[in-house]
């Protein structure tokens, strides 16, 4: 039964540079790179070395305590560099992409006759798994357990957003083939939120359990509609996928390849032109906002202005984030600003 969620005590930041609904392709970047600080309470133990080749899909490391628990490579290509730190800590591994992207064939699979666990395996195989978050602690799932509930948030409410009604279009087959999968992983129920009032591809698919959210911020965080719908109790967790990871999974089902390429939303007043890119986890922001942003005292985020991660130009795109927003640094201050009554702008 579908449950509607309305949440009035919110807050929506009214910023200038919405991404106009356009896509375009990114520029080829000279590098790609993964983070393992982008996955939470993960040691990485390398399975590659500088000079090796990879295909796009193929395992670049894995979980210290976990060996089944696969991070691929998003591209084909040589391992140019690893960048470690203090204590030889693993900050950074970079991949020179081929002109032509070779893709790892993992098979594909007919979910519909696939039991849970080998869902499971398929999907850890195929280093798909990193997807699934759990919840409390937002880490990468615990596979050894299984969730009382899965959730899926198809509304991001937080400041210039991608529109995923407008960002998961054309995609209906490889959400349908994801979300039959996620519902062999849990006796419970797959909740899937979308916007009130919009045109998600999310809304209608059999053998989930659809919700329509309104409001202002935060009513598009899946925390938010997990604490309406099915609270975590003490001992209890539940399972959370976004929703453009669910096209990656969707498509590896289909397809039997690792497709990590998603689109972007290119956001914030110091674009000249907001707009969407497609471009592949890990693509180096200066390639996606080339000759397409204001650098002057310019401040770059990797998702968006709440939770989002600052980064230099040179850097790359968070591993999960589908957003760029790059707004003014903020260092300009206002003389007593903070004990003025000024009533067109929130208070300091």
């Amino acid at each position: 039964m579908s449950k509607d969620i309305r949440i009035k005590k919110g807050l929506d930041i009214k910023l200038v540079g919405e991404a106009e609904k356009t896509t375009i392709a990114a520029k080829a970047s000279g590098f790609y790179a993964i983070k393992p600080e982008d996955f939470h309470s993960i040691i990485p133990k390398m399975l590659v070395k500088v000079g090796h080749k990879v295909k796009a899909g193929q395992a670049l490391f894995h979980s210290k305590l976990d060996e089944a628990l696969l991070f691929p490579s998003p591209v084909s290509g040589e391992i140019s560099e690893i960048i470690r730190g203090a204590k030889r800590k693993i900050l950074e591994i970079r991949i020179q992409a081929d002109a032509t992207q070779e893709y790892f064939d993992f098979g594909k699979k007919d979910v519909a006759k696939m039991s849970g666990e080998e869902v499971k395996a398929h999907l850890r195989a195929a280093g798909c798994w990193p997807f699934i978050k759990q919840r409390p602690y937002d880490v990468i799932a615990n596979a050894e357990k299984s969730p009382k509930a899965i959730f899926v948030s198809g509304h991001n409410s937080a400041p210039l957003a991608a529109d995923f009604d407008y960002v998961l279009a054309g995609k209906e087959a490889e959400l349908k083939a994801a979300l039959t999968a996620l519902t062999k992983l849990t006796e419970g129920s797959v909740h899937v939120a979308t916007k009130k009032g919009g045109n998600s591809p999310l809304a209608n698919i059999a053998g989930i359990t659809s919700h329509q959210v309104s409001g202002p911020h935060p009513s598009g965080n899946v925390g938010t509609h997990i604490n309406k719908i099915d609270p975590v109790n003490k001992g209890e967790t539940v399972w959370t996928v976004t929703a453009q990871d669910l096209v990656v999974i969707g498509e590896l089902l289909l397809t039997g390849i690792f497709n990590a390429t998603r689109i972007i939303a290119v956001t914030g007043s110091q674009i000249t032109n907001p707009k969407y890119v497609t471009a592949i986890a890990g693509a180096s922001v200066k390639d996606i906002v080339v000759n397409n942003i204001n650098l002057d005292n310019t401040r770059i985020i990797s998702g968006n202005v709440l939770s989002g991660k600052q980064l230099a130009e040179d850097d790359a795109i968070g591993y999960y984030d589908n957003q760029i927003t790059a707004i003014p640094e903020g260092d300009d201050y206002e003389f007593i600003g903070w004990n003025k009554p000024i009533f067109n702008k929130k208070s300091t």
